[in-house]
């Protein structure tokens, strides 16, 4: 399956709600609000194009984080207090070396960004600077599909419905223990909260080193994310935003090649990313 023929859904909003919303108008934000709470009920990830609002870096990073503002808190996501991070190569090393994956041009695991504090973030927001010269396709797989692939294998859904243990990797120095079911909920609006090596990481420093059903239970969800079919695969273009429920969709990206991009704001391929709640 080509990237041409998937359907990305586009999020369409008034004109005159979303310059609003991007003043800060609070009618306005409330209204955007409003229209992307109901269209991300009905599906789980849409796109907004900002790219007629904004001409530069910092007035499209400006334009993300009013939207990402009026959709709810910007939660921090570092030691440091950030509530914006920019997922960029910084050439620092690889993920093997224990480099962070949005440090690096590596693809990195399928997962859902809910796996460093115990309390879930409701929306994830990837905010599109610049692209890369090769490479670095989104992937987006829905949690539902999963879940529908996974029928009838109801061994497999018990395990990851109890607890696992997480870490609070980035988020201080101590990187916090704490346990979470990588699923809960109801089979039609399923909730997961999965990055595989933290998750690995976080038992071995429990004591408790994943079990063989344990570790079987991942290969199967591992698979299953990465069949073809159940892929979303488009290139999120500069100016485009991705609004998506995190514990919804699982999320990657495929490894990427920096260079100078005609046009581009900054060079490389840089997403700004948000964590609302």
């Amino acid at each position: 399956m080509s990237i041409e023929t998937i359907k990305i859904p586009e999020l369409k909003i008034d004109a005159s709600v979303l310059k609003g919303a991007l003043s800060g108008v609070p009618a306005m934000a409330s209204q955007f609000k409003t229209t992307v709470d109901a269209v991300l009920k009905a599906d789980d990830f849409t796109v907004l194009d900002l790219g007629q609002y904004c001409d530069s870096y910092e007035g499209f990073k400006s334009a993300c984080t009013a939207l990402a503002s009026a959709l709810g808190t910007l939660m921090v996501q570092n030691e440091d207090g950030a509530t914006v991070v920019e997922v960029y190569d910084r050439n620092v090393g690889r993920i093997e070396e224990g480099v962070r994956y949005h440090q690096t041009r590596q693809g990195g695991d399928i997962h859902t960004d809910s796996v460093n504090r115990p309390d879930p973030m409701k929306y994830l927001i990837l905010g599109s600077a610049a692209t890369s010269v090769i490479g670095g396709e989104s992937i987006l797989i829905r949690a539902r599909e999963v879940i529908a692939r996974l029928q009838g294998m109801p061994e497999v859904l018990d395990i990851l419905r109890q607890p696992f243990w997480f870490e609070g990797r980035g988020m201080s120095a101590e990187q916090e223990l704490f346990q979470q079911p990588v699923l809960r909920g109801p089979d039609e609006a399923p909730d997961f909260r999965y990055l595989r090596p933290y998750i690995a990481s976080a038992h071995e420093r429990a004591g408790t080193p994943l079990t063989t059903d344990q570790t079987y239970a991942f290969d199967v969800l591992d698979s299953v994310a990465e069949l073809s079919d159940m892929q979303h695969r488009f290139m999120l273009e500069q100016g485009q935003m991705l609004l998506a429920v995190d514990t919804r969709v699982f999320h990657g990206r495929t490894s990427f090649v920096d260079g100078v991009t005609p046009g581009a704001w900054v060079k490389g391929r840089r997403m700004l990313r948000y964590w609302v709640e």
